[in-house]
């Protein structure tokens, strides 16, 4: 038993262990929801609060990607963050895009520290490991254009005195192919219209020259060549053929015309986009990660 000497001594000690205890308790990242509404206060030119996910003003705009989302601890922070991608366009054909470690502070979320991850890099994913934000991503290499990169590297991402700092970056190879493969792709949005008023929503495997999946109703298969990192041609598609509900089969329809038409691929917020042009007309279909 401490004596009570022993006991006022330590007493202050105790409180600002039990207030720490309590500011770490508190601490924690904010949803997606929450994100949507945050205040941005380390960008160049000053802060800024986004409106579910946007802010406009001028020419510049800044767009929050709803994924992907990392929640976890960081070092050099207190208490969990989340991290997470915005980007910010001003006008020219450049896209640039940040990671940000966010809080709920003040029953707001805001940021941490944000750091730029480059012009139009495609954000394969995103994780927290070893107290750092890792981010997978294709990048433009030394012969590539800005427009096209296919350059894969890893970067992390480290609070270093306040601060969101590049700790680390390594080439991991070069895009193709093989990077869509070894996991079943979820498309979410057909020309930028969610998938809806289906029982299950088409799916994509891409395994060496072949592509096979779900397409609505039936399933189908083809062949898939690429002419350089990003560039693709598919088909021709040919599957089964079994009647569907009048839904499944407009989805069917509309899925086998973009998809026979796609000539690109690459990522956006961790999602894959499969690029295609129909005349004159640009088509999209946007897959999230299913199972592998």
């Amino acid at each position: 038993m401490w004596s009570r000497a022993e006991l006022a001594r330590a007493a202050p000690a105790l409180v600002i262990a039990v207030l720490v205890l309590q500011s770490c308790a508190a601490a924690r990242g904010p949803t997606l929801g929450e994100l949507r509404n945050a205040t941005i206060a380390s960008l160049p030119g000053g802060a800024i609060s986004l409106r579910e996910g946007e802010f406009e003003a001028a020419r510049r705009r800044v767009v929050l990607s709803p994924q992907p989302l990392a929640v976890g601890h960081l070092d050099g922070v207190r208490g969990e963050s989340t991290v997470a991608l915005f980007s910010i366009s001003e006008g020219g054909s450049g896209t640039l895009v940040y990671v940000g470690v966010f809080r709920v502070q003040g029953g707001r979320a805001t940021d941490v520290a944000v750091a730029l991850v480059g012009d139009r890099v495609q954000v394969r994913s995103l994780s927290i490991a070893d107290g750092a934000a890792v981010l997978d991503v294709v990048e433009a290499g030394p012969a590539d254009a800005m427009c096209c990169p296919g350059q894969l590297a890893r970067k992390s991402y480290g609070v270093r005195d306040g601060a969101l700092r590049l700790t680390s970056s390594s080439v991991t190879g070069r895009l193709s192919l093989a990077a869509l493969a070894d996991v079943t792709w979820i498309l979410v949005s057909l020309d930028r219209l969610p998938v809806s008023g289906v029982d299950r929503p088409p799916t994509a495997v891409f395994e060496g020259s072949r592509v096979s999946g779900f397409n609505g109703c039936n399933r189908y298969f083809g062949q898939i060549v690429e002419k350089s990192p990003g560039a693709i041609t598919v088909g021709p598609l040919a599957g089964t053929r079994m009647a569907c509900p009048g839904p499944a089969m407009e989805l069917e329809s509309r899925f086998y015309s973009a998809m026979s038409r796609v000539t690109r691929y690459g990522f956006v917020g961790g999602r894959l986009v499969l690029s295609a042009i129909d005349g004159d007309a640009p088509r999209e279909l946007t897959f999230e990660r299913g199972a592998r």
